[in-house]
């Protein structure tokens, strides 16, 4: 069984969310063992998402360029909130470190913030009150 499945099936016990079903098992975009309707982030595969929204606004850091909660991610996002954040190498709790690994790095910048830039808008989440804060 593959190991995404697993987690899918465990986390939806753990929960009480009915994952399997005469369908099939939940959607799951990604891939991450997360079903879609509770994904903070459903373009990420590595599962962070799950326990990494550091601005509780219902979008996982890795899918989350808007430090200012104005539902776009612009050059003011980057300007204003991630540049201080690199330059201390610690995150302001507005989520600049993207890939939820403790520090905020140029890999951040690189690998997370500038897809977020060029999309202009935070996402994708499955959760129902992703923007709003706190989302939980």
């Amino acid at each position: 069984m593959k190991a995404g499945v697993l987690a899918t099936i465990i986390f939806g016990a753990l929960i009480g969310y009915p994952i399997a079903s005469f369908a099939g098992l939940a959607p799951d975009a990604d891939g991450d063992g997360i079903p879609d309707v509770l994904d903070k982030c459903m373009n990420d595969s590595r599962n962070v998402a799950a326990t990494c929204d550091r601005d509780l606004d219902g979008y996982g850091n890795v899918c989350d360029g808007d430090y200012n909660q104005d539902k776009s991610v612009l050059a003011a996002d980057y300007a204003m909130f991630f540049v201080p954040a690199l330059k201390k190498g610690t995150d302001s709790g507005r989520g600049e470190d993207m890939n939820c690994d403790g520090s905020v790095l140029a890999a951040d910048y690189a690998m997370f913030f500038v897809p977020q830039l060029k999309k202009g808008s935070p996402g994708a989440s499955g959760l129902s009150c992703a923007g709003t804060v706190p989302c939980q």
